[in-house]
C-alpha cells in the first residue's frame, strides 16, 4: 500500500486493551453465540455485538477459544481490566473494546485495518 492508498481518518474508534500493532483483514460479524461456530480464516477480524457481553461473562472459555482462533477482536462492550483484556493479552491478540455501533457500521467481509496504539484503537476502511 502506498501513501495515496492509506486511509486518512478512522471510521470507528475504541479503547485498545491488549497488544499494540496493526492488522489488515476481513470483518466477521458475531451477533449470536452460534456465529462463533465457524472456520476462522487467518485474516478474520471478529466484530462482537454488544448483546454478547453477558454470554462471554457466563462462558469465559468461549472467549478464550475465540482468541485462540483470531488475531484481532473488536467489541461493542468491555472494559480495560476484564477477562476480555486478559485473554487477548495471553494470546498476543489485538483487542479493542467500546467500539460503538461496530456491527452496524461494518459489513460482513469488509476489508478493514485496525491500528492499536497504547489505549486507542482505530478502524479504517480499506476497499
Amino acid at each position: 500500500m502506498n501513501d495515496a492508498d492509506t486511509p486518512v481518518f478512522p471510521i470507528l474508534r475504541g479503547e485498545s486493551v491488549s497488544e499494540s500493532g496493526e492488522f489488515n483483514g476481513r470483518a466477521v460479524l458475531v451477533c449470536t453465540p452460534e456465529d462463533l461456530n465457524r472456520e476462522w480464516a487467518a485474516e478474520s477480524i471478529a466484530i462482537l455485538h454488544k448483546d454478547l457481553e453477558s454470554y462471554f461473562n457466563e462462558n469465559p472459555a468461549a472467549l478464550d477459544s475465540l482468541f485462540k482462533e483470531v488475531t484481532v477482536v473488536l467489541a461493542e462492550f468491555g472494559e480495560s481490566i476484564s477477562p476480555f483484556a486478559t485473554f487477548a493479552t495471553q494470546h498476543g491478540a489485538i483487542a479493542v473494546v467500546k467500539v460503538s455501533d461496530a456491527t452496524h457500521v461494518l459489513e460482513e467481509g469488509m476489508n478493514i485495518r485496525v491500528e492499536a496504539i497504547e489505549n486507542q484503537g482505530d478502524v479504517f476502511f480499506i476497499d
